[in-house]
């Protein structure tokens, strides 16, 4: 297995920060959503993929929870390796006739087609080193002139470590330097 297909093994399944959220409720303190991902490689919802085409394009869901209101948030990522062997992430915008709601990895009727997909300009591609099958990565984008966003990531042993956080003027607005732990649940 090569190091595309062993960091792919890792991200994509179901995960939950419940551990997470149980630890801070015996703490006394919630600082996190009740969030979880479910990420799944949907090539097979991709017509027109190139015949060599060597990445995985991968559906992540994120649900968060927090305060009586949920939040869903899906997106589209392509994961390839670069030059150095190392694994690079890229962001695609969503199609726009797909709803939020129906671009999941369990909608069966979904299919995307390749030559229509449109790269994110706004985000910066993600490069994760990887050490003793730890994968780790920090990318900084500039959503607007004033609309910094910084992710964080760290993957290993069926665990995901996120930190995602937006600043506006250089102020916080949103997010956790503390990363949201999700824990693998199948």
């Amino acid at each position: 297995m090569n190091v595309l297909e062993v960091f792919v093994e890792n991200l994509c399944g179901n995960f939950n920060n419940d551990e997470q959220i149980r630890n801070q409720e015996e703490n006394g303190n919630i600082t996190h959503p009740k969030a979880k991902h479910i990420n799944g490689v949907c090539n097979s919802k991709i017509k027109n993929l190139p015949k060599d085409f060597n990445g995985y394009f991968v559906i992540e869901e994120s649900y968060y929870n927090q305060g009586g209101r949920q939040n869903i948030l899906p997106h589209l990522f392509l994961f390839t390796l670069n030059e150095d062997n190392k694994v690079v992430l890229e962001s695609y915008e969503l199609p726009n006739n797909v709803s939020k709601e129906d671009f999941r990895n369990d909608n069966e009727n979904l299919i995307m087609d390749y030559n229509e997909l449109v790269k994110s300009e706004k985000f910066n591609p993600m490069i994760y080193n990887e050490d003793n099958g730890v994968f780790t990565g920090e990318s900084t984008s500039m959503f607007s002139p004033v609309t910094k966003f910084i992710l964080k990531e760290k993957i290993e042993n069926n665990t995901l470590y996120v930190s995602e956080i937006f600043y506006k003027n250089n102020k916080k607005t949103f997010g956790f330097e503390d990363p949201i732990i999700y824990k693998k649940v199948n």
